[in-house]
């Protein structure tokens, strides 16, 4: 299943478009396996500020090539510290800040992850917020097998999505797992086969696009600060979210729709 929608912005590393309120945003490094170098960050920090904007309603991450992404581009970051520069210094401003900008994307974000997601690719598939996998996909943190550890948020992501005990196993042996074995431990959603991925990945996102986009989003937002937070405050931060959306044109759509027996049609307002 194909978008042909706007193409209203280009980037070097990552190919966009936006069709009614669905951002299809695909990594393009093929002959790298897609593998995060300082200009794909660059360019998925500015992907992921447009994806914020209220007309896009949910974004599919996929990669182009034979992998979602092999992980960061150790050739480049070797030579930048063989040049003199330091990892501390250049790390977050050139690299981790883009995984922190894609976990903050106002809208639902999917990744439909085909071959490697291994290292950084991991990290950039768990920044979203529901992964769908291709049969022949892999994943893992292999930072260990190389003398590091996870830099791309591997720490954060992993544990709040398979458990800190399964997250610190893949950590420490820096095993790579395939998709089905990544679908037993919650890291996917669901498998599928060649296109029927990408496929169902554009059904699912047309599908949160159609939604309403203002509870959707304030869900998110709760979920993602529920970590830091006493049960009670947590439900008052409900309660004041709860407020904006049952003021919403769409909850009134919402309530409308359930009386008649239709499906709603959401607005975002």
């Amino acid at each position: 299943m194909a978008i042909t929608g706007e193409q209203d912005m280009a980037w070097e590393t990552i190919d966009f478009e936006v069709d009614d309120g669905l951002a299809l945003v695909r990594l393009n490094r093929p002959e790298a396996l897609n593998a995060l170098d300082r200009q794909m960050a660059k360019d998925l920090y500015e992907v992921c500020e447009r994806c914020s904007e209220p007309e896009v309603r949910a974004m599919v991450l996929s990669g182009a090539g034979r992998a979602f992404c092999a992980g960061g581009d150790l050739k480049e970051i070797e030579a930048r510290i063989r040049a003199g520069e330091r990892m501390e210094e250049f790390l977050w401003p050139d690299y981790q800040k883009s995984l922190a900008k894609l976990h903050e994307v106002r809208c639902p974000t999917i990744a439909a992850v085909h071959g490697f997601a291994v290292g950084a690719g991991c990290d950039i598939a768990l920044a979203c917020d529901i992964r769908l996998a291709g049969e022949g996909a892999s994943f893992g943190q292999v930072y260990s097998r190389v003398g590091l550890v996870p830099d791309c948020g591997g720490t954060f992501f992993l544990p709040r999505v398979v458990g800190s005990a399964k997250a610190l196993e893949m950590i420490l042996t820096g095993d790579v797992i395939d998709a089905e074995a990544a679908l037993a431990i919650g890291l996917v959603r669901s498998v599928h086969h060649g296109d029927a991925l990408m496929e169902e990945a554009i059904a699912l996102g047309r599908r949160l696009a159609e939604g309403p986009s203002i509870a959707l989003r304030a869900a998110k937002k709760l979920v993602r600060a529920s970590g830091g937070l006493d049960v009670a405050t947590a439900l008052r931060a409900e309660a004041g979210a709860q407020a904006e959306t049952v003021a919403s044109l769409d909850f009134q759509e919402g309530i409308a729709a359930f009386l008649e027996k239709r499906k709603p049609g959401f607005q975002g307002k």
